[in-house]
């Protein structure tokens, strides 16, 4: 014979026989009550899912980066490359005077490369007569 699930939770909890099994409500208001309730416990149990996934993954981060400092070396390193642009972004916004680069393209030729971080403009000029000839116009400008 198969046990009730009354019957389970009686002999697990070591209740007596005389104790009577609880009886449904088949009320409209206790059906919502219980549903919603339901729900609520069901929402709750799926963010400790979420909770204990989190904790878990910081936990082995944190026993990875603890085993090897080569380890948290590189994170270290992975972090400051990915903050790198926001650092020159500050850089160029605290200073007002132009950066000048000169580079070569696919063919050899070369290229300079101007920002200008008072008007946010990049420009790109072919030679450096013609530098010259951008600086001296933003001087005077």
């Amino acid at each position: 014979m198969m046990k009730t699930q009354w019957q389970q939770y009686k002999e697990l909890e070591l209740l007596p026989d005389n104790v009577a099994a609880p009886q449904t409500i088949h009320s409209p208001l206790m059906a919502a009550f219980d549903q919603h309730w339901r729900a609520r416990l069901d929402q709750r149990a799926r963010k400790l899912d979420h909770e204990y996934q989190v904790e878990y993954l910081e936990r082995r981060l944190t026993l990875v980066c603890g085993r090897s400092t080569t380890t948290a070396n590189i994170w270290r390193k992975c972090w400051s490359l990915l903050n790198t642009p926001l650092q020159f972004q500050s850089y160029r916004s605290t200073h007002s005077e132009p950066e000048i680069r000169r580079t070569l393209d696919k063919m050899g030729q070369s290229w300079w490369h101007v920002y200008d971080p008072r008007t946010g403009r990049t420009v790109y000029l072919e030679s450096e007569a013609d530098v010259q000839v951008w600086l001296d116009e933003r001087l005077y400008h």
